[in-house]
């Protein structure tokens, strides 16, 4: 990961599969330029319109957005196809230093981006939150495996009736299923839960996500854990079984 400027990149249109120049924002610092937080959320820093067929579409390429308030400063690094798990800093000792203090993702789409960024300005841990998910999806496939979402996006923290929840978007292969709206105290449980993975270190730029969480289960990590679930569950479901063996 570098901070070089680029101002010019190619796109190919995915319809007609014309190759045209496409001004690119690679990097976005929110603190010191706020107007852009909108646009890097909304997606229109990466919206690209064919010259030849008139296609609109989002264009994925390495990006950076930086927040150094939020959440005690964090980045995010977006770069589409990127397979490996964490990438490294470059720059000259004083930029890595400085970074090394801050929380720094690796996403690979602008979806993954747009959620890091609302889990940060809550005030979450990603981490919590991944735990949080998986435990979810785990608990709804135990209760009905044909009518649960695939997929969980972190959207929001608000209170309602009196009560403070979390709300995720769910999908299904892609598909919007809906809004569903979690008890905030099943996020702190997680957090207690899963205390061992927290003194997992994240290096440089990391991914966290599913895959990160079950890294941290298969190693061991969590040995003396014990998953989680809310007071509405009937004592059956996959959590309750855990508990039980």
């Amino acid at each position: 990961m570098n901070f070089e400027e680029e101002i010019e990149d190619a796109v190919i249109c995915p319809v007609c599969n014309h190759e045209q120049e496409l001004h690119v924002i690679p990097t976005v610092n929110v603190t010191l330029d706020p107007d852009m937080k909108e646009k890097g959320l909304s997606g229109e820093i990466f919206l690209f319109t064919c010259e030849e067929c008139g296609f609109s579409g989002f264009a994925g390429y390495p990006f950076i957005y930086e927040d150094k308030e939020a959440y005690g400063g964090f980045l995010i690094y977006m770069e589409p196809g990127c397979e490996d798990r964490e990438v490294g800093v470059d720059g000259d000792i004083a930029d890595q230093v400085l970074l090394q203090n801050m929380t720094m993702r690796l996403v690979t789409t602008i979806n993954e981006l747009k959620e890091k960024i609302f889990i940060f300005e809550a005030g979450l841990d990603d981490r919590v939150v991944e735990l949080f998910k998986m435990l979810s999806l785990s608990k709804m496939k135990a209760d009905d495996a044909a009518q649960i979402p695939d997929e969980l996006r972190f959207s929001k923290v608000e209170t309602v009736d009196g009560e403070e929840k979390i709300f995720f978007a769910a999908f299904s292969n892609e598909q919007y299923l809906g809004v569903l709206e979690l008890p905030y105290a099943l996020y702190q449980s997680c957090l207690i839960t899963g205390e061992p993975i927290w003194d997992y270190p994240v290096h440089e730029c990391g991914m966290v996500d599913q895959q990160w969480i079950l890294d941290r289960l298969q190693s061991g990590v969590t040995e003396n854990a014990e998953p989680v679930c809310d007071d509405s569950c009937t004592g059956d479901c996959s959590c309750c079984s855990a508990k039980k063996e």
